[in-house]
Protein backbone atom coordinates (compact mmCIF):
# COMPACT_ATOMS: atom_id res chain seq x y z
CA UNK A 1 0.00 0.00 0.00
CA UNK A 2 1.15 3.60 -0.52
CA UNK A 3 2.87 5.19 2.44
CA UNK A 4 0.44 6.84 4.83
CA UNK A 5 -2.66 4.90 3.69
CA UNK A 6 -4.90 3.89 6.57
CA UNK A 7 -4.29 0.40 7.86
CA UNK A 8 -0.86 0.11 6.25
CA UNK A 9 2.53 0.03 7.94
CA UNK A 10 4.85 2.94 7.28
CA UNK A 11 8.63 3.12 6.79
CA UNK A 12 10.33 6.28 8.05
CA UNK A 13 13.94 6.16 6.90
CA UNK A 14 16.41 8.93 7.63
CA UNK A 15 20.06 9.77 8.25
CA UNK A 16 21.29 10.58 11.72
CA UNK A 17 24.64 11.92 12.89
CA UNK A 18 25.58 10.52 16.30
CA UNK A 19 28.40 11.96 18.40
CA UNK A 20 29.21 11.33 22.05
CA UNK A 21 26.35 8.91 22.75
CA UNK A 22 27.23 6.26 25.32
CA UNK A 23 27.29 2.75 23.98
CA UNK A 24 27.05 3.83 20.36
CA UNK A 25 30.00 4.51 18.05
CA UNK A 26 30.01 8.03 16.63
CA UNK A 27 29.13 8.34 13.00
CA UNK A 28 26.58 8.91 10.28
CA UNK A 29 23.85 6.27 10.39
CA UNK A 30 21.08 5.13 8.10
CA UNK A 31 18.01 4.53 10.28
CA UNK A 32 14.86 2.69 9.14
CA UNK A 33 11.84 2.84 11.47
CA UNK A 34 8.63 0.90 10.76
CA UNK A 35 5.27 2.00 12.20
CA UNK A 36 2.65 -0.74 12.02
CA UNK A 37 -1.08 -0.23 11.57
CA UNK A 38 -1.55 0.03 15.32
CA UNK A 39 1.05 2.83 15.62
CA UNK A 40 3.75 0.65 17.16
CA UNK A 41 7.32 1.47 16.15
CA UNK A 42 9.99 -1.06 15.38
CA UNK A 43 13.43 -0.18 14.16
CA UNK A 44 15.99 -2.16 12.23
CA UNK A 45 19.52 -1.88 13.60
CA UNK A 46 21.02 1.46 12.42
CA UNK A 47 23.54 1.06 9.62
CA UNK A 48 26.85 2.85 10.15
CA UNK A 49 27.87 4.73 6.98
CA UNK A 50 30.89 6.80 7.98
CA UNK A 51 32.41 8.80 10.81
CA UNK A 52 30.51 12.01 11.72
CA UNK A 53 30.07 14.19 8.63
CA UNK A 54 28.16 17.47 8.55
CA UNK A 55 26.77 19.28 5.51
CA UNK A 56 27.24 22.83 6.78
CA UNK A 57 26.05 24.85 3.77
CA UNK A 58 25.11 24.93 0.12
CA UNK A 59 27.70 26.54 -2.13
CA UNK A 60 27.49 28.24 -5.55
CA UNK A 61 29.33 30.99 -7.38
CA UNK A 62 28.13 34.53 -7.94
CA UNK A 63 26.38 33.55 -11.17
CA UNK A 64 24.25 30.78 -9.69
CA UNK A 65 26.50 28.05 -11.08
CA UNK A 66 29.18 25.70 -9.71
CA UNK A 67 26.89 24.37 -6.99
CA UNK A 68 28.27 22.25 -4.19
CA UNK A 69 28.19 21.38 -0.50
CA UNK A 70 30.35 22.56 2.38
CA UNK A 71 31.39 19.42 4.27
CA UNK A 72 32.93 19.34 7.74
CA UNK A 73 34.43 16.42 9.70
CA UNK A 74 37.26 15.39 11.98
CA UNK A 75 39.90 12.84 11.08
CA UNK A 76 41.03 10.04 13.37
CA UNK A 77 43.52 12.35 15.08
CA UNK A 78 40.75 14.81 15.93
CA UNK A 79 41.90 17.38 13.37
CA UNK A 80 39.08 19.45 11.88
CA UNK A 81 38.56 19.35 8.11
CA UNK A 82 36.39 21.54 5.90
CA UNK A 83 35.83 21.11 2.17
CA UNK A 84 33.64 23.00 -0.28
CA UNK A 85 32.85 20.05 -2.54
CA UNK A 86 31.59 20.56 -6.12
CA UNK A 87 28.19 18.93 -6.58
CA UNK A 88 29.34 17.32 -9.82
CA UNK A 89 31.19 14.75 -7.71
CA UNK A 90 27.78 13.34 -6.76
CA UNK A 91 27.33 12.14 -10.34
CA UNK A 92 28.09 8.54 -11.15
CA UNK A 93 29.04 6.02 -8.50
CA UNK A 94 30.75 8.51 -6.18
CA UNK A 95 34.09 6.71 -6.10
CA UNK A 96 36.04 9.93 -6.66
CA UNK A 97 34.17 11.61 -3.81
CA UNK A 98 34.74 8.76 -1.37
CA UNK A 99 38.41 8.55 -2.32
CA UNK A 100 38.87 12.25 -1.57
CA UNK A 101 37.20 11.91 1.82
CA UNK A 102 39.16 8.80 2.70
CA UNK A 103 42.43 10.57 1.90
CA UNK A 104 41.50 13.26 4.39
CA UNK A 105 40.75 10.90 7.25
CA UNK A 106 36.99 10.27 7.03
CA UNK A 107 36.28 6.62 7.88
CA UNK A 108 33.73 5.04 5.50
CA UNK A 109 32.08 1.63 5.61
CA UNK A 110 33.53 -1.03 3.35
CA UNK A 111 30.08 -2.47 2.61
CA UNK A 112 29.47 -1.89 -1.09
CA UNK A 113 25.72 -1.29 -0.73
CA UNK A 114 25.85 0.90 2.35
CA UNK A 115 28.67 3.16 1.21
CA UNK A 116 26.49 4.35 -1.68
CA UNK A 117 24.14 5.91 0.84
CA UNK A 118 26.81 8.53 1.52
CA UNK A 119 25.91 10.22 -1.77
CA UNK A 120 22.23 10.26 -0.80
CA UNK A 121 23.05 11.87 2.52
CA UNK A 122 25.10 14.67 0.95
CA UNK A 123 22.69 15.35 -1.91
CA UNK A 124 19.52 15.27 0.24
CA UNK A 125 20.85 17.49 3.03
CA UNK A 126 19.09 20.84 3.46
CA UNK A 127 21.45 22.98 5.55
CA UNK A 128 19.55 26.23 4.97
CA UNK A 129 22.78 28.25 4.70
CA UNK A 130 24.37 29.48 1.46
CA UNK A 131 28.04 30.18 0.84
CA UNK A 132 29.61 31.78 -2.25
CA UNK A 133 32.11 29.44 -3.85
CA UNK A 134 35.24 30.72 -5.59
CA UNK A 135 37.67 28.78 -7.76
CA UNK A 136 40.94 30.29 -6.58
CA UNK A 137 42.41 31.48 -3.30
CA UNK A 138 43.38 35.06 -2.54
CA UNK A 139 41.55 38.35 -2.77
CA UNK A 140 37.85 38.49 -3.57
CA UNK A 141 36.87 42.06 -2.92
CA UNK A 142 38.17 42.89 0.54
CA UNK A 143 38.03 39.26 1.71
CA UNK A 144 41.05 36.96 1.52
CA UNK A 145 40.29 33.30 0.86
CA UNK A 146 42.60 30.56 2.11
CA UNK A 147 42.08 26.93 1.07
CA UNK A 148 40.34 26.10 4.34
CA UNK A 149 39.06 29.42 5.70
CA UNK A 150 38.45 33.07 4.81
CA UNK A 151 39.52 36.33 6.45
CA UNK A 152 37.22 39.31 6.11
CA UNK A 153 34.05 37.53 4.93
CA UNK A 154 31.49 39.86 3.41
CA UNK A 155 28.56 40.57 5.76
CA UNK A 156 26.02 39.38 3.18
CA UNK A 157 27.46 35.95 2.51
CA UNK A 158 30.49 33.86 3.53
CA UNK A 159 33.04 33.00 0.82
CA UNK A 160 34.85 29.67 0.49
CA UNK A 161 37.38 28.13 -1.87
CA UNK A 162 35.83 25.21 -3.77
CA UNK A 163 37.83 22.49 -5.52
CA UNK A 164 37.33 18.96 -6.79
CA UNK A 165 39.60 17.54 -4.10
CA UNK A 166 39.65 17.79 -0.34
CA UNK A 167 43.39 17.74 0.14
CA UNK A 168 45.44 20.78 -0.73
CA UNK A 169 48.03 23.20 0.47
CA UNK A 170 49.37 22.58 3.96
CA UNK A 171 49.18 25.76 5.98
CA UNK A 172 49.95 24.16 9.31
CA UNK A 173 51.57 25.97 12.20
CA UNK A 174 54.37 25.04 14.55
CA UNK A 175 56.31 26.92 17.18
CA UNK A 176 55.51 30.60 17.64
CA UNK A 177 55.63 33.85 15.71
CA UNK A 178 58.25 35.18 18.14
CA UNK A 179 60.31 32.04 17.58
CA UNK A 180 60.10 32.45 13.81
CA UNK A 181 61.05 36.14 13.96
CA UNK A 182 64.01 35.58 16.27
CA UNK A 183 65.35 32.32 14.84
CA UNK A 184 64.45 32.39 11.14
CA UNK A 185 63.89 35.96 9.95
CA UNK A 186 66.47 37.88 11.97
CA UNK A 187 69.47 35.62 11.17
CA UNK A 188 68.82 36.37 7.48
CA UNK A 189 69.79 40.03 7.88
CA UNK A 190 72.71 40.95 5.62
CA UNK A 191 71.96 38.12 3.17
CA UNK A 192 70.28 39.70 0.17
CA UNK A 193 69.00 36.47 -1.39
CA UNK A 194 67.50 35.23 1.88
CA UNK A 195 65.85 38.55 2.66
CA UNK A 196 64.50 38.79 -0.89
CA UNK A 197 63.01 35.29 -0.65
CA UNK A 198 61.31 36.08 2.66
CA UNK A 199 60.11 39.45 1.37
CA UNK A 200 58.63 37.64 -1.64
CA UNK A 201 56.65 35.52 0.80
CA UNK A 202 55.07 38.68 2.17
CA UNK A 203 54.72 40.24 -1.30
CA UNK A 204 52.61 37.40 -2.69
CA UNK A 205 49.30 38.58 -1.16
CA UNK A 206 50.02 42.17 -2.20
CA UNK A 207 49.73 41.37 -5.92
CA UNK A 208 45.96 41.54 -5.71
CA UNK A 209 46.04 44.72 -3.66
CA UNK A 210 47.87 46.60 -6.42
CA UNK A 211 46.53 44.59 -9.36
CA UNK A 212 50.12 43.60 -10.18
CA UNK A 213 50.98 40.93 -12.74
CA UNK A 214 52.13 37.48 -11.72
CA UNK A 215 55.64 36.16 -12.09
CA UNK A 216 58.51 35.11 -9.94
CA UNK A 217 62.17 34.80 -9.06
CA UNK A 218 64.48 31.93 -9.94
CA UNK A 219 67.63 31.46 -7.87
CA UNK A 220 70.10 29.80 -10.22
CA UNK A 221 73.38 28.28 -9.13
CA UNK A 222 75.35 25.13 -8.44
CA UNK A 223 74.38 22.43 -6.00
CA UNK A 224 74.95 22.97 -2.28
CA UNK A 225 74.82 26.74 -2.76
CA UNK A 226 71.99 27.25 -0.28
CA UNK A 227 69.17 27.77 -2.77
CA UNK A 228 66.79 25.28 -1.17
CA UNK A 229 67.50 26.86 2.22
CA UNK A 230 66.21 30.19 0.91
CA UNK A 231 63.13 28.46 -0.44
CA UNK A 232 62.33 26.69 2.83
CA UNK A 233 62.88 29.86 4.83
CA UNK A 234 60.40 31.68 2.60
CA UNK A 235 57.94 28.77 2.79
CA UNK A 236 58.00 28.93 6.59
CA UNK A 237 56.09 32.21 6.39
CA UNK A 238 53.07 30.15 5.34
CA UNK A 239 53.57 26.56 6.41
CA UNK A 240 55.81 23.54 7.03
CA UNK A 241 58.67 22.36 4.79
CA UNK A 242 56.08 20.43 2.72
CA UNK A 243 54.82 23.82 1.52
CA UNK A 244 57.74 23.65 -0.94
CA UNK A 245 56.82 21.78 -4.12
CA UNK A 246 58.97 20.63 -7.01
CA UNK A 247 58.87 21.43 -10.70
CA UNK A 248 58.44 17.73 -11.38
CA UNK A 249 54.77 17.88 -12.37
CA UNK A 250 52.65 18.01 -15.49
CA UNK A 251 51.35 21.37 -16.64
CA UNK A 252 47.83 20.18 -15.76
CA UNK A 253 48.93 19.43 -12.20
CA UNK A 254 50.64 22.82 -11.92
CA UNK A 255 47.36 24.50 -12.91
CA UNK A 256 45.70 23.08 -9.81
CA UNK A 257 48.69 24.00 -7.67
CA UNK A 258 48.67 27.58 -8.99
CA UNK A 259 44.94 28.02 -8.33
CA UNK A 260 45.53 26.80 -4.79
CA UNK A 261 48.35 29.37 -4.31
CA UNK A 262 46.69 32.39 -5.90
CA UNK A 263 47.82 35.51 -3.99
CA UNK A 264 50.02 33.19 -1.94
CA UNK A 265 53.67 32.30 -2.38
CA UNK A 266 54.39 29.30 -4.60
CA UNK A 267 57.74 27.63 -3.86
CA UNK A 268 59.11 25.34 -6.59
CA UNK A 269 62.39 23.48 -6.15
CA UNK A 270 64.76 21.93 -8.73
CA UNK A 271 63.83 23.37 -12.09
CA UNK A 272 65.98 20.79 -13.85
CA UNK A 273 63.16 18.31 -13.18
CA UNK A 274 60.83 20.27 -15.47
CA UNK A 275 60.67 18.66 -18.96
CA UNK A 276 62.53 21.03 -21.34
CA UNK A 277 59.83 20.79 -24.02
CA UNK A 278 57.22 22.40 -21.78
CA UNK A 279 59.49 24.76 -19.81
CA UNK A 280 58.63 27.94 -21.71
CA UNK A 281 54.90 27.29 -21.87
CA UNK A 282 54.78 26.36 -18.18
CA UNK A 283 56.54 29.56 -17.12
CA UNK A 284 54.14 31.64 -19.22
CA UNK A 285 51.16 29.77 -17.79
CA UNK A 286 52.15 30.40 -14.19
CA UNK A 287 52.90 34.07 -14.78
CA UNK A 288 49.88 34.81 -16.97
CA UNK A 289 47.44 33.35 -14.47
CA UNK A 290 45.30 31.24 -16.76
CA UNK A 291 45.10 27.53 -17.48
CA UNK A 292 44.09 25.66 -20.60
CA UNK A 293 40.64 25.96 -22.08
CA UNK A 294 38.82 22.64 -21.74
CA UNK A 295 35.50 21.15 -22.72
CA UNK A 296 32.97 19.39 -20.55
CA UNK A 297 31.77 15.94 -21.52
CA UNK A 298 28.89 17.49 -23.47
CA UNK A 299 31.32 19.63 -25.48
CA UNK A 300 30.51 22.95 -23.81
CA UNK A 301 33.37 25.16 -22.71
CA UNK A 302 34.59 24.80 -19.14
CA UNK A 303 35.89 28.02 -17.57
CA UNK A 304 39.70 27.84 -17.41
CA UNK A 305 41.42 27.90 -14.06
CA UNK A 306 42.66 31.35 -13.08
CA UNK A 307 45.12 32.61 -10.49
CA UNK A 308 47.55 35.39 -9.64
CA UNK A 309 50.75 33.99 -8.21
CA UNK A 310 54.20 35.06 -7.12
CA UNK A 311 56.62 32.15 -7.17
CA UNK A 312 60.15 31.50 -5.96
CA UNK A 313 62.10 28.84 -7.78
CA UNK A 314 65.52 27.22 -7.60
CA UNK A 315 67.69 25.21 -9.94
CA UNK A 316 71.15 24.63 -11.30
CA UNK A 317 69.90 25.77 -14.71
CA UNK A 318 67.75 28.68 -15.78
CA UNK A 319 64.60 28.81 -17.89
CA UNK A 320 66.49 29.86 -21.03
CA UNK A 321 68.84 26.88 -20.59
CA UNK A 322 65.93 24.44 -20.52
CA UNK A 323 64.27 26.05 -23.52
CA UNK A 324 67.55 25.89 -25.45
CA UNK A 325 67.94 22.23 -24.49
CA UNK A 326 64.66 21.54 -26.27
CA UNK A 327 65.85 23.43 -29.34
CA UNK A 328 63.88 26.60 -28.60
CA UNK A 329 64.76 30.16 -27.72
CA UNK A 330 63.72 32.14 -24.65
CA UNK A 331 61.55 35.15 -25.36
CA UNK A 332 61.99 38.54 -23.74
CA UNK A 333 58.55 38.22 -22.16
CA UNK A 334 59.66 35.06 -20.38
CA UNK A 335 62.73 36.82 -18.98
CA UNK A 336 60.50 39.56 -17.57
CA UNK A 337 58.08 37.15 -15.92
CA UNK A 338 60.68 34.61 -14.84
CA UNK A 339 63.45 36.66 -13.23
CA UNK A 340 66.72 34.71 -13.16
CA UNK A 341 68.93 35.76 -10.23
CA UNK A 342 72.47 34.40 -9.69
CA UNK A 343 72.21 32.63 -6.35
CA UNK A 344 75.88 33.15 -5.52
CA UNK A 345 76.85 36.77 -4.70
CA UNK A 346 80.47 35.82 -5.31
CA UNK A 347 81.85 35.99 -1.78
CA UNK A 348 82.82 32.33 -1.53
CA UNK A 349 79.97 31.54 0.86
CA UNK A 350 77.48 30.07 -1.58
CA UNK A 351 74.19 31.96 -1.43
CA UNK A 352 75.20 33.73 1.77
CA UNK A 353 76.95 37.04 2.34
CA UNK A 354 76.97 37.05 6.13
CA UNK A 355 77.15 34.16 8.58
CA UNK A 356 76.44 33.94 12.29
CA UNK A 357 79.66 33.99 14.28
CA UNK A 358 81.44 30.65 14.33
CA UNK A 359 79.23 29.00 11.67
CA UNK A 360 80.17 27.64 8.27
CA UNK A 361 77.82 28.09 5.27
CA UNK A 362 76.72 24.47 5.54
CA UNK A 363 76.03 24.68 9.24
CA UNK A 364 74.06 27.91 8.81
CA UNK A 365 71.97 26.37 6.01
CA UNK A 366 71.19 23.28 8.10
CA UNK A 367 70.33 25.37 11.14
CA UNK A 368 68.02 27.66 9.17
CA UNK A 369 66.16 24.72 7.64
CA UNK A 370 65.74 23.05 11.04
CA UNK A 371 64.47 26.24 12.64
CA UNK A 372 62.07 26.89 9.75
CA UNK A 373 60.63 23.42 10.34
CA UNK A 374 60.24 24.17 14.06
CA UNK A 375 58.67 27.63 13.66
CA UNK A 376 56.38 28.23 10.71
CA UNK A 377 52.92 29.20 9.52
CA UNK A 378 52.43 32.31 11.70
CA UNK A 379 53.88 35.31 9.86
CA UNK A 380 51.92 35.00 6.59
CA UNK A 381 48.41 34.77 8.07
CA UNK A 382 49.29 37.57 10.53
CA UNK A 383 50.41 39.74 7.61
CA UNK A 384 47.20 39.07 5.66
CA UNK A 385 45.12 39.78 8.74
CA UNK A 386 46.64 43.26 8.91
CA UNK A 387 46.01 43.78 5.20
CA UNK A 388 42.35 42.82 5.62
CA UNK A 389 41.85 45.00 8.69
CA UNK A 390 43.31 48.16 7.07
CA UNK A 391 42.61 47.41 3.43
CA UNK A 392 42.56 50.88 1.83
CA UNK A 393 45.23 52.61 3.97
CA UNK A 394 47.63 49.68 3.53
CA UNK A 395 47.04 49.53 -0.21
CA UNK A 396 47.78 53.22 -0.63
CA UNK A 397 50.89 53.03 1.55
CA UNK A 398 52.17 49.98 -0.30
CA UNK A 399 51.68 51.55 -3.71
CA UNK A 400 53.52 54.67 -2.62
CA UNK A 401 56.41 52.69 -1.14
CA UNK A 402 56.73 50.55 -4.27
CA UNK A 403 56.90 53.61 -6.51
CA UNK A 404 59.49 55.31 -4.30
CA UNK A 405 61.75 52.24 -4.31
CA UNK A 406 61.31 51.75 -8.05
CA UNK A 407 62.28 55.37 -8.64
CA UNK A 408 65.54 54.76 -6.79
CA UNK A 409 66.61 51.62 -8.66
CA UNK A 410 65.39 52.13 -12.23
CA UNK A 411 68.19 53.41 -14.51
CA UNK A 412 67.44 56.65 -16.35
CA UNK A 413 67.71 55.06 -19.81
CA UNK A 414 65.82 51.88 -18.97
CA UNK A 415 63.27 50.31 -21.32
CA UNK A 416 59.83 48.90 -20.53
CA UNK A 417 61.04 45.34 -19.94
CA UNK A 418 63.57 46.33 -17.30
CA UNK A 419 61.10 48.77 -15.78
CA UNK A 420 58.59 45.94 -15.27
CA UNK A 421 61.22 43.81 -13.55
CA UNK A 422 62.29 46.74 -11.37
CA UNK A 423 58.66 47.26 -10.35
CA UNK A 424 58.48 43.65 -9.16
CA UNK A 425 61.67 43.96 -7.13
CA UNK A 426 60.34 47.23 -5.71
CA UNK A 427 57.04 45.63 -4.71
CA UNK A 428 58.88 42.82 -2.93
CA UNK A 429 61.06 45.35 -1.13
CA UNK A 430 58.00 47.40 -0.14
CA UNK A 431 56.20 44.30 1.17
CA UNK A 432 59.23 43.31 3.23
CA UNK A 433 59.40 46.81 4.71
CA UNK A 434 55.67 46.67 5.50
CA UNK A 435 56.10 43.33 7.27
CA UNK A 436 58.91 44.90 9.28
CA UNK A 437 56.66 47.83 10.16
CA UNK A 438 54.04 45.31 11.36
CA UNK A 439 56.65 43.84 13.72
CA UNK A 440 56.85 40.48 11.95
CA UNK A 441 60.50 40.30 10.80
CA UNK A 442 62.70 41.98 13.38
CA UNK A 443 64.75 43.49 10.54
CA UNK A 444 66.18 47.00 10.67
CA UNK A 445 64.36 49.58 8.57
CA UNK A 446 65.55 49.49 4.95
CA UNK A 447 66.78 45.88 5.03
CA UNK A 448 64.16 44.56 2.60
CA UNK A 449 64.67 47.49 0.23
CA UNK A 450 68.43 46.95 0.30
CA UNK A 451 68.03 43.26 -0.55
CA UNK A 452 65.66 44.03 -3.43
CA UNK A 453 68.08 46.63 -4.80
CA UNK A 454 71.12 44.33 -4.57
CA UNK A 455 69.29 41.45 -6.27
CA UNK A 456 67.91 43.72 -8.99
CA UNK A 457 71.43 44.93 -9.77
CA UNK A 458 72.65 41.31 -9.85
CA UNK A 459 69.90 40.47 -12.34
CA UNK A 460 70.69 43.53 -14.45
CA UNK A 461 74.40 42.70 -14.49
CA UNK A 462 73.71 39.12 -15.55
CA UNK A 463 71.35 40.37 -18.25
CA UNK A 464 74.10 42.58 -19.65
CA UNK A 465 72.02 45.60 -20.63
CA UNK A 466 69.34 47.93 -19.33
CA UNK A 467 67.91 48.14 -22.83
CA UNK A 468 65.48 45.86 -24.61
CA UNK A 469 66.40 42.17 -24.50
CA UNK A 470 65.48 41.37 -28.10
CA UNK A 471 68.33 43.32 -29.82
CA UNK A 472 70.88 41.72 -27.51
CA UNK A 473 69.41 38.29 -28.20
CA UNK A 474 69.42 38.94 -31.95
CA UNK A 475 73.09 39.96 -32.01
CA UNK A 476 73.99 37.00 -29.81
CA UNK A 477 72.20 34.58 -32.14
CA UNK A 478 73.98 35.92 -35.23
CA UNK A 479 77.32 35.62 -33.44
CA UNK A 480 76.58 32.06 -32.36
CA UNK A 481 75.78 31.05 -35.93
CA UNK A 482 78.97 32.57 -37.28
CA UNK A 483 81.01 30.99 -34.48
CA UNK A 484 79.51 27.56 -35.19
CA UNK A 485 79.54 27.64 -38.98
CA UNK A 486 82.02 30.36 -39.98
CA UNK A 487 84.57 27.85 -41.28
CA UNK A 488 82.37 25.00 -42.42
CA UNK A 489 79.54 26.73 -44.27
CA UNK A 490 81.18 29.92 -45.58
CA UNK A 491 83.38 29.48 -48.65
CA UNK A 492 86.69 31.41 -48.47
CA UNK A 493 86.52 34.42 -50.80
CA UNK A 494 89.91 33.69 -52.38
CA UNK A 495 89.80 29.94 -51.89
CA UNK A 496 91.58 27.44 -54.09
CA UNK A 497 89.25 25.87 -56.67
CA UNK A 498 90.74 22.49 -55.83
CA UNK A 499 89.61 22.70 -52.19
CA UNK A 500 86.75 20.55 -50.94
CA UNK A 501 83.43 22.20 -51.88
CA UNK A 502 81.43 23.84 -49.10
CA UNK A 503 78.50 21.64 -48.02
CA UNK A 504 75.18 23.40 -47.40
CA UNK A 505 76.77 26.77 -48.07
CA UNK A 506 75.41 29.78 -46.18
CA UNK A 507 77.65 32.35 -47.95
CA UNK A 508 81.22 33.52 -48.32
CA UNK A 509 83.94 34.66 -45.91
CA UNK A 510 86.46 37.40 -46.80
CA UNK A 511 89.50 38.24 -44.73
CA UNK A 512 90.13 41.99 -44.34
CA UNK A 513 92.51 44.10 -42.28
CA UNK A 514 89.80 44.50 -39.64
CA UNK A 515 88.79 40.85 -39.54
CA UNK A 516 86.36 38.55 -41.37
CA UNK A 517 83.43 39.83 -43.39
CA UNK A 518 80.57 37.42 -44.11
CA UNK A 519 78.47 37.62 -47.26
CA UNK A 520 75.37 35.72 -46.21
CA UNK A 521 72.94 34.37 -48.79
CA UNK A 522 69.42 35.65 -48.29
CA UNK A 523 67.83 32.28 -47.62
CA UNK A 524 70.40 31.35 -44.98
CA UNK A 525 70.14 34.75 -43.30
CA UNK A 526 66.36 34.84 -43.14
CA UNK A 527 65.73 31.17 -42.26
CA UNK A 528 68.77 30.25 -40.14
CA UNK A 529 70.62 33.24 -38.71
CA UNK A 530 67.29 34.88 -37.85
CA UNK A 531 65.41 31.74 -36.83
CA UNK A 532 62.69 32.72 -34.38
CA UNK A 533 63.00 36.44 -35.14
CA UNK A 534 61.70 38.73 -37.87
CA UNK A 535 64.64 38.93 -40.29
CA UNK A 536 63.88 42.60 -41.00
CA UNK A 537 64.18 43.38 -37.27
CA UNK A 538 67.50 41.50 -37.07
CA UNK A 539 68.86 43.40 -40.06
CA UNK A 540 67.80 46.68 -38.48
CA UNK A 541 69.61 45.80 -35.24
CA UNK A 542 72.76 44.85 -37.16
CA UNK A 543 72.66 48.12 -39.09
CA UNK A 544 72.23 50.12 -35.88
CA UNK A 545 75.20 48.28 -34.39
CA UNK A 546 77.31 49.10 -37.44
CA UNK A 547 77.65 45.40 -38.20
CA UNK A 548 75.77 45.25 -41.52
CA UNK A 549 76.76 47.13 -44.68
CA UNK A 550 73.80 48.73 -46.45
CA UNK A 551 73.25 49.51 -50.11
CA UNK A 552 73.16 53.02 -51.50
CA UNK A 553 69.57 53.51 -50.34
CA UNK A 554 70.14 52.19 -46.82
CA UNK A 555 68.70 48.76 -47.62
CA UNK A 556 69.79 45.68 -45.69
CA UNK A 557 70.90 43.68 -48.74
CA UNK A 558 73.55 44.63 -51.28
CA UNK A 559 74.41 43.45 -54.77
CA UNK A 560 77.84 41.82 -54.56
CA UNK A 561 79.87 39.90 -57.11
CA UNK A 562 80.20 36.58 -55.31
CA UNK A 563 82.90 34.07 -56.34
CA UNK A 564 81.44 31.57 -58.78
CA UNK A 565 77.95 33.07 -58.53
CA UNK A 566 78.32 36.50 -60.06
CA UNK A 567 76.14 39.42 -59.01
CA UNK A 568 73.72 38.48 -56.24
CA UNK A 569 71.83 40.20 -53.44
CA UNK A 570 73.18 39.20 -50.02
CA UNK A 571 73.72 40.43 -46.46
CA UNK A 572 77.26 41.74 -45.81
CA UNK A 573 78.11 41.35 -42.13
CA UNK A 574 81.09 43.41 -41.02
CA UNK A 575 83.80 42.62 -38.44
CA UNK A 576 82.13 45.00 -36.00
CA UNK A 577 79.70 42.16 -35.20
CA UNK A 578 82.33 40.93 -32.72
CA UNK A 579 82.67 44.22 -30.84
CA UNK A 580 80.89 44.65 -27.48
CA UNK A 581 77.55 46.40 -27.79
CA UNK A 582 78.63 49.33 -25.65
CA UNK A 583 81.94 49.79 -27.53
Amino acid sequence: MPRGQAGASQHIAHFEVVEGVNGRPSGLYWCDVTIDKDGQESAAPPIWICSPLHVAANTRDGHGSEWGRLLEWKDRDGRQHSWAMPAELLAGTGEELRAALLREGLAITSNQRDRRRLLDYISQAQPGISVRAVRHTGWHGTAFVFPDHTLGDTPDEPIRYQAAYAEGMRLGKAGTLDGWRMRVAMPCVGNSRLVLALSAGFAAPTLGLLDAEGGGFHFRGGSSAGKTTALKAAASIWGPPEFVRTWRATDNALEGVAALHSDLLLCLDEMSELPPKVAGATAYMLANGSGKGRARRDGSARPPARWRVLFCSTGEVGLSDLIAEAGGRARAGQDVRFIDIPADPGLGLGLFERLPEGMTPGAFADSLKDLAAAHHGHAGPAFVSRLVDDFEPVRNALRSARDVIAGRVIPADTVGQVRRVAQRFALVGAAGELATEFGLTGWPEGEAERAATVCFQAWLTARGTSGAAEPTAMLAQVRRFLEAHGDSRFTPWDGDATERPTINRAGFRKTTADGHEYFVLRGAFQNELCSGFDHRAVASVLIKAGALATDGDGGATRTERLPGLGNARCYRILPKIWQPEDA
